[in-house]
């Protein structure tokens, strides 16, 4: 009974950490990339704290331990525009690449390269949102290859193109004034 309400404790502060974020997303990224760390956090220490039985020597496989989650995402956020091996992530974490890889998609239900993407895309809509930076310094302030790189991976990922996503978030009123312009057709 003890375990049931320790789980709904934590159930409700990850929840209430998420809604927060979700709140800030808009007006402070950083905000709600903080309250998504302090959520995903309490998440692994909990499946860790769970895992362990006592008379059991050996653990299920879970995912990564805090520890190791945080090094890991640290050295995402630090090195988000060159490239990032999954080789040196495993070498963070201590473990061996394969593994790593197994244990990183149990933790965030995406391999490593899916969550570096999408870290990346979550940087470069902050950059096209607070700066009037060209495609290509966006593109390779989050690590894609090329302008056009990024371009295809931002339209394959959102639906549109980088600038057009830009022009709809900055100008909201002048998409607005477009959208009804074309529904009244010639």
């Amino acid at each position: 009974m003890h375990e049931s309400a320790e789980k709904e404790k934590v159930v409700s502060i990850v929840t209430h950490l998420l809604q927060r974020a979700c709140l800030t997303l808009g007006r402070d990224a950083h905000g709600a990339r903080r309250e998504i760390q302090k959520a995903l956090e309490l998440l692994l220490d909990n499946a860790v704290k769970a895992d362990i039985q006592p008379g059991h020597v050996h653990r299920r496989i879970h995912g990564l331990a805090p520890w190791q989650a945080r090094r890991v995402i640290d050295h995402i956020h630090a090195n988000i525009e060159t490239p990032i091996r999954v080789e040196d992530m495993a070498s963070l974490a201590q473990l061996s690449t394969s593994y790593f890889f197994r244990v990183f998609k149990l933790s965030f239900s995406m391999s490593p390269h899916a969550y570096i993407l999408t870290l990346r895309l979550a940087r470069a809509r902050e950059l096209l949102l607070e700066s009037d930076a060209q495609m290509s310094q966006i593109a390779a302030a989050c690590g894609f290859a090329d302008q056009a790189h990024f371009s295809r991976v931002f339209h394959r990922e959102i639906g549109c193109a980088p600038g057009v996503w830009r022009r709809e978030r900055r100008n909201p009123l002048i998409t607005e004034a477009a959208m009804m312009i074309d529904s009244m057709g010639p």
